[in-house]
């Protein structure tokens, strides 16, 4: 099973690994793109010099490109990131174009079923109403998606964030096995948001439990304080990271997922302090959970954060974990 970890392990060493997928940097500015296929480069300033590293323990890894997807592959899953530059065209064209190519190629693969999703591009929140750049994003990803006739039922976790970067960037995972969605008790699911959120609602689960013959995971989307569908503690990251910590608990308890995460995200806007938000993150979580802090744009204007993370859905190591860890593999202390 794909699992992740954060390390600061030099990259060309990770990718000398044979169970290698993927070794995941951090940077605003990601310059011209990595011809090794494994090696993603997410448009997000990082505030620690950490990476990850998703391995694998099923088979050899091959890599390809097609259009504008890179990826690498198992038996078992496919990891792989799809780039457009965006030169002023309009985002929800380009989300389109993104959705539909990453689709269509799916369709003819071995792993067509996606499991997860990350969303990056430029000036998220610019625009008002029904013209603000997420909600025509969503739109255009929402049309890719009924195009191609795949149900609410099936849709996976992801995550959108503003960067810096002009380019639609997607990073994505998929497999054989279609994923089992999860939905938050405490939330209305996303795509059955109200009008009041666009034309088109955010078209993804709020978590996803995946599973193969080398074990299973809990994937869990970018997840903030938002109660059935409205945003809490408006202007107060911590009260906003209470309530997220709460909406993250009530999903595991709902996934039947009592371990602890293997690996976390967190999104912040500028202004929450990196040091104190993985503190607090690591006092509820455990002081050797793994956290990288990422700097960029929430969906909502009104949110200052989010995270996301993989839960296993065994006992630690028991899954997709290989026979010999990196020496220096570390999580990120306080």
């Amino acid at each position: 099973m794909l699992t992740v970890q954060t390390t600061t392990l030099n990259r060309e060493c990770l990718l000398d690994r044979p169970d290698v997928l993927a070794v995941v940097d951090f940077d605003a500015n990601p310059g011209e793109r990595p011809t090794d296929a494994r090696h993603i480069v997410t448009p997000l300033a990082a505030d620690t010099p950490y990476r990850e590293v998703w391995t694998s323990p099923s088979g050899p890894v091959t890599t390809g490109t097609s259009g504008a997807i890179h990826y690498a592959r198992t038996d078992s899953e496919t990891i792989g990131s799809l780039i457009l530059e965006d030169q002023g065209e309009d985002i929800e064209t380009l989300a389109h174009r993104a959705y539909a190519e990453l689709l269509a190629w799916l369709g003819q693969q071995n792993h067509q079923r996606l499991w997860r999703v990350w969303n990056f591009f430029s000036d998220i929140n610019d625009g008002e109403g029904d013209d603000e750049r997420y909600r025509r994003f969503s739109l255009g990803r929402h049309r890719a998606l009924r195009e191609s006739a795949l149900p609410e039922q099936a849709l996976p976790p992801a995550t959108a964030i503003g960067c810096e970067a002009a380019q639609v960037f997607l990073m994505f995972i998929a497999g054989a096995a279609p994923c089992e969605p999860v939905e938050n008790p405490r939330q209305i699911s996303a795509y059955r948001y109200p009008r009041q959120y666009g034309p088109a609602s955010p078209s993804f689960a709020r978590a996803a439990k995946v599973n193969n013959a080398a074990g299973g995971a809990l994937i869990v989307s970018g997840t903030a304080s938002i109660v059935g569908h409205e945003t809490r503690h408006e202007g107060d990251w911590r009260r906003q990271l209470d309530e997220t910590h709460r909406n993250l608990a009530s999903l595991t308890q709902r996934a039947d997922v009592a371990a602890a995460p293997a690996a976390l995200r967190a999104y912040t806007r500028p202004g929450v302090p990196a040091d104190e938000l993985i503190e607090r993150i690591q006092g509820h979580w455990g002081r050797e959970t793994p956290v990288i802090p990422l700097r960029g744009e929430i969906c909502r204007r009104d949110l200052l954060l989010e995270i996301e993370g993989l839960w296993p859905l065994a006992a630690p190591g028991a899954i997709g974990e290989p026979e010999s860890q990196p020496a220096d593999t570390t999580a990120i202390r306080t």
